[in-house]
């Protein structure tokens, strides 16, 4: 009887779509050593959960990659950054990958601080012995030195090296160094004999962890639910529990249209690598800017020129970064039919012209101010022409409802129907002024900015979005998308 009814259970649970959770085997999982006091609680629950055994490996990141390719048997890879197991992917060792948490950088200290040591730059003095994680074999060593460096000091030479981020805060225990740049949990662990300094922008530099199931695992179905188990609200519970952070499942993104495409893309790839949710609204860059003001909400805005100079007005701004270039043009039906070859053609009385809005419209503030200066605005503003207010030219070029039209060169070069005609150089202008900030900008090179917002209620996540976008991947999809990259300048 006692076997019938388990064998009814059974079929009750896949008739219901749902899988009894396999009883009992053994996982092993190649675990960085930073990870070890959220780890050993987690394993421990999960093993006393599905009546299993849970071994673990515990090393740097970088020496258990090696230890992956040189043939260990394993079912699961959990090293201090997602860049390692999207190595091991690349090389065709892991299956899947799944974010849990997130490590984010600090600089520990001597118990008291005797040093002084306020900010990063100060880890280049004489008298400050300094310890960073090897690069090749933790992943506090591929953040350490792009923190120093990002400080400008590439050239720091650390008194000592370590394999993983828990031998730099022993030595700190021990005084064998002033400082060093540690994981916050890390020094969270050892709070009793250090203290933190923090980083310039600590999330910009954060690194997600993610858990990778092996492609050659001895038991996958265990090993899935060993996964899912690390990234549900439980094991979110053990990791906060033990000083990791992980933050909310979604990002709000508030985006002006034209930059929509890119932004698309850029979403899609940042969800495929957090498993967070992106939350898109689009419009005119001022329009969004108002929704966001209005609502008090939102952890991204990406807009041009000049609206990330309104945000630093209006101290809603954390932080912008300049992610892309583009600039005004003249558009036209593909194939030219009406021959447009450039600005002066605008006054031709065959052409229906469409312009952007001289006062609500950036693009409209810089062709009406370059008119002005070439005098050719009042012989237009005797023409019969369509202004827009919205974002309606592109709908009339393709209508045929105007011949030539001014739009983004970036936007409209990706449009099949639509060919660009480029404003030519002897009507450019060196500067015009924002109507709102009253900040001048080139007209010739209009930034595309990413704007953290101060209302962020993931400030994290909106950071790591940045950085995608920043990143070579990012600037690789918005060069797809022709927005033009920025420089040093």
């Amino acid at each position: 009887m006692k076997q019938t009814l388990i064998c009814l259970l059974a079929i009750a649970l896949v008739g219901c779509g749902q899988k009894p959770d396999p009883a009992g085997g053994e996982l092993t999982v190649l675990c960085g050593a930073g990870i070890r006091p959220a780890f050993e609680p987690l394993r421990l629950e999960f093993e006393s959960e599905h009546n299993c055994t849970v071994r673990a490996v515990y090393a740097g990141s970088g020496t258990l990659l090696g230890q992956l390719m040189a043939g260990t048997e394993a079912d699961l890879y959990l090293p201090g950054d997602a860049a390692w197991v999207e190595t091991a992917r690349e090389k065709g060792l892991v299956d899947s990958k799944t974010t849990v948490a997130w490590f984010v950088p600090v600089i520990a200290v001597q118990k008291g601080n005797p040093k002084g040591i306020k900010s990063v730059k100060d880890l280049a003095r004489e008298d400050v012995s300094v310890g960073l994680g090897k690069a090749e074999a933790c992943a506090i060593g591929d953040v350490s030195h792009e923190v120093v460096a990002a400080a400008g000091l590439d050239g720091l030479k650390p008194k000592f090296e370590a394999l993983t981020v828990n031998r730099l805060a022993e030595q700190l225990k021990l005084k064998a160094l002033d400082a060093s740049i540690i994981w916050d949990a890390t020094a969270a662990q050892f709070s009793d004999a250090v203290d933190v300094v923090s980083i310039e922008d600590p999330f910009y530099h954060a690194v997600p962890l993610a858990i990778g199931q092996l492609k050659k695992a001895s038991n996958p179905e265990l090993a899935k639910h060993l996964v899912e188990f690390a990234a549900s609200a439980g094991g979110a519970e053990v990791f906060r529990a033990n000083s990791f952070l992980v933050p909310g499942k979604k990002l709000r993104i508030g985006c002006g249209g034209s930059m929509r495409p890119p932004v698309e893309e850029l979403a899609a790839l940042f969800e495929a690598e957090t498993g967070c949710e992106t939350l898109r609204d689009y419009g005119g860059s001022g329009t969004v800017l108002l929704q966001i003001e209005e609502s008090g909400e939102g952890d991204v805005y990406i807009c041009h020129d000049p609206f990330a100079y309104t945000c630093d007005d209006k101290e809603i701004s954390e932080k912008w970064h300049t992610v892309a270039i583009m600039e005004p043009t003249l558009a036209v039906q593909s194939g030219n039919p009406k021959q447009v070859k450039g600005l002066k053609d605008l006054l031709r009385e065959d052409l229906k012209v469409g312009l952007s809005h001289r006062e609500y419209s950036t693009r409209g503030r810089i062709i009406w101010a370059i008119m002005r200066k070439h005098e050719m605005a009042d012989a237009m503003l005797q023409r019969a022409i369509f202004e827009e207010r919205t974002h309606t030219l592109v709908n009339q070029l393709k209508l045929g409802a105007v011949d030539v039209a001014t739009l983004w060169d970036a936007p409209a070069k990706a449009m099949e129907e639509i060919e660009v005609v480029p404003i030519e150089e002897e009507y450019q202008i060196d500067a015009i002024t924002s109507a709102t900030s009253k900040r001048t900008y080139n007209p010739q090179r209009i930034k595309v900015t990413a704007v953290r917002l101060k209302t962020s209620a993931e400030p994290l996540l909106a950071a790591q979005f940045v950085k995608l976008c920043l990143s070579e991947t990012g600037q690789e999809a918005l060069k797809k998308h022709c927005f033009g990259l920025p420089t040093a300048d």
